[in-house]
């Protein structure tokens, strides 16, 4: 009797020790998740000045400038108003100043 009564209080404080890389991909996977759900609010709001990085090349990089003007179904409606320096098309819409441009929040920022 005490011997199965010290196997089973023995097994009671055991447990498999945790994969630290795991620990590790969880945090970062948590982490991710509150940096993306940051960038989204901040330029999620109607008014919001915003930009966006283009590749130009394998290298360039050019900043479009606009103005949010519309949140909806996940997506926001920016009004361009600087093109960059360099012709652009996105989603097959030639960026120009004035052009409205529907896109995922995730592709902007907020800029001044």
């Amino acid at each position: 009797m005490t011997l199965t009564l010290c196997a089973v209080l023995a097994a009671c404080g055991t447990r498999p020790a945790r994969d630290p890389d795991f620990a590790d991909a969880e945090r970062a996977a948590v982490a991710r998740t509150i940096n993306e759900t940051a960038a989204r609010v901040a330029v999620s709001k109607v008014g919001a000045k915003v930009c966006r990085a283009m590749t130009v090349g394998i290298s360039e990089r050019d900043w479009i400038r606009g103005v949010v003007v519309e949140v909806a179904s996940g997506k926001i409606r920016v009004r361009v108003d600087d093109q960059g320096r360099f012709p652009q098309t996105l989603d097959g819409v030639f960026v120009a100043r004035g052009v409205v441009l529907w896109d995922t929040p995730l592709n902007w920022k907020p800029c001044l």
